[in-house]
C-alpha cells in the first residue's frame, strides 16, 4: 500500500440543507420535542428564540450535528484495520441481525437508530457512521500512516494518545505551571485590586500603544476576560505542557524553550492582531495566541524525536481546518452570549491565527535537534495489528 497518500473524504449521508435539522428519527424527535415544549414554558411561551433560550437550543442543536449520518470511502486494508480497531476497543458491539456495529454500555441520547458504524464491502469500502465517530476513524488512520503506532485513549472509542519515548517527569510540567500561576495571579491581583478596569487597562489595542501604554504588549499574555475564559487556556494548558516539554528536551532549557516559543507565538498573535485594527480601541487579553503556537508544534513534532511533520501532511491540514471550525463556533457561542447579557464580548481570532502560525512555521527550530528533515508525507503501510490499549 505503499504510495502517495489517498484523501479520506467525509460526505453527508443526506445532504447538507437536511442536516441543518439533524433529527433522523421519531424516536430521536420525541425528546426534542420535549425539550423545546419546556424551554417554550419555563420562558412564558414566549418566541422559541429568545435572549435566554437561544444558548440551550444551540448547545443542543451543535451536538445532534455533530453526530449525522456520514459516509467515507476507504481501502480494504483500511477497513480490515477498523473492524479489527472496534472489536479490540470493545466500544461497539457487532449485531448479528443487520451485521452492523453498535455502542455498548451506552446512555439514552446514543440509542437513535442513525448512530451505528456500518461497512459495505466493495473495491473500496464504504464505511458509515455519525461524522464525529468518522472524523476520529479518519484521524486515527492518518496519524497511524503518517506518525506510526500510537496508543489508542482507553476511555474514548478512536480517540489515540501518541506514545512518548519515555513517562513524563513531574519537571517536564513546571513551564505550565509557571504559567499558569502567574495567569492565576494577575487574575486574582486585578479582581482585588482593580476589577474590570483592571483587566481593560492591561488588554493590548492600538489604542493602548497610542497612548504609551507599552507594558500591554506583555501583560495581555496573562490576563482574561473571566473566570470560563481562564479556566478553559489554563486546561488547555495543563494538557499539552507536560508532553510537549519533554519534546523541547532536558531541563532547564526545555523550560527555556517552552516559555520563549509561549511568549513569541503570543507575540505574533498580537502582531496579527494589531496588524487587522490598526486604529482599533477594543482590548485583546488572554494567552491563547502563546498556547496555540504551542499546539503547532506539538502537533509538527513526533515523540520520538524524528523529523517534524510537513506542513502539507494531512495532519496539519486537517488541524488548520479544525482551528477555523473551532473559532467560527467559539464567535458564535460568544456572540450569543454577548446578546444575553448585553455585553460585548469579542473573539480575538486574529490571535489564535497569528500564535498557531508562529507555532507551525518557526516551532521546529525550538526542537532540541533544529536540523531535522521534514517528513516527505509519504503512504507507509498500514499496520497488520492493532496498538496496544492505553
Amino acid at each position: 500500500m505503499a504510495g502517495p497518500m489517498n484523501e479520506l473524504t467525509i460526505r453527508s449521508r443526506h445532504g447538507w440543507w437536511r442536516d441543518l435539522i439533524p433529527i433522523y428519527s421519531l424516536y430521536q424527535l420525541v425528546p426534542n420535542l420535549a425539550v423545546i415544549i419546556g424551554i417554550l414554558w419555563l420562558y412564558d411561551w414566549q418566541a422559541l428564540v429568545t435572549k435566554d433560550s437561544a444558548l440551550p437550543l444551540m448547545i443542543g442543536w451543535l451536538a445532534q450535528f455533530m453526530t449525522r449520518p456520514s459516509t467515507m470511502t476507504i481501502s480494504p486494508a483500511e477497513a480490515a484495520w477498523v473492524e479489527a480497531a472496534l472489536h479490540d476497543q470493545a466500544f461497539y458491539d457487532r449485531s448479528d441481525t443487520d451485521g452492523r456495529w453498535w455502542r455498548t454500555e451506552h446512555g439514552w441520547w446514543q440509542r437513535w437508530p442513525h448512530q451505528y458504524v456500518e461497512l459495505i464491502p466493495g473495491e473500496r469500502v464504504t464505511l458509515i457512521a455519525p461524522r464525529d465517530v468518522l472524523e476520529a476513524i479518519r484521524t486515527a488512520l492518518e496519524q497511524m500512516e503518517e506518525q506510526g503506532d500510537s496508543w489508542f485513549d482507553g476511555d474514548r472509542p478512536f480517540a489515540l494518545q501518541p506514545p512518548e519515548t519515555a513517562p513524563l517527569r513531574q519537571t517536564d510540567h513546571v513551564p505550565a505551571i509557571v504559567i499558569g500561576a502567574a495567569s492565576l495571579f494577575t487574575a486574582v491581583w486585578l479582581i482585588a485590586t482593580r476589577g474590570l478596569d483592571g483587566i481593560v487597562d492591561w488588554g493590548l489595542s492600538a489604542q493602548a500603544l497610542a497612548q504609551g501604554r507599552f507594558e500591554t504588549i506583555f501583560l495581555h499574555m496573562f490576563t482574561h476576560g473571566g473566570l470560563w475564559h481562564l479556566v478553559m487556556n489554563l486546561s488547555v494548558l495543563a494538557a499539552i505542557g507536560g508532553v510537549l516539554t519533554a519534546r523541547l528536551g532536558s531541563p532547564p532549557l526545555a523550560w527555556l524553550r517552552f516559555l520563549l516559543l509561549f511568549v513569541l507565538s503570543a507575540l505574533a498573535g498580537a502582531a496579527l492582531f494589531l496588524a487587522l485594527h490598526p486604529t482599533g480601541s477594543m482590548p485583546m487579553v488572554g494567552a491563547s495566541g502563546g498556547i496555540y503556537g504551542l499546539i503547532a508544534l506539538l502537533l509538527r513534532s513526533r515523540p520520538d524525536g524524528g523529523p517534524v511533520l510537513a506542513i502539507r501532511s494531512r495532519t496539519i491540514r486537517r488541524s488548520g481546518w479544525a482551528l477555523v471550525k473551532e473559532n467560527a463556533f467559539l464567535f458564535l457561542l460568544l456572540a450569543v452570549m454577548s446578546w444575553v447579557g448585553d455585553v460585548a464580548i469579542g473573539l480575538a481570532w486574529e490571535a489564535h491565527l497569528g500564535g498557531f502560525l508562529f507555532g507551525l512555521l518557526a516551532g521546529p527550530w525550538f526542537l532540541p535537534r533544529a536540523a531535522n528533515a521534514t517528513d516527505d508525507g509519504t503512504r507507509e503501510p498500514m499496520p497488520q495489528s492493532l496498538p496496544a490499549s492505553g
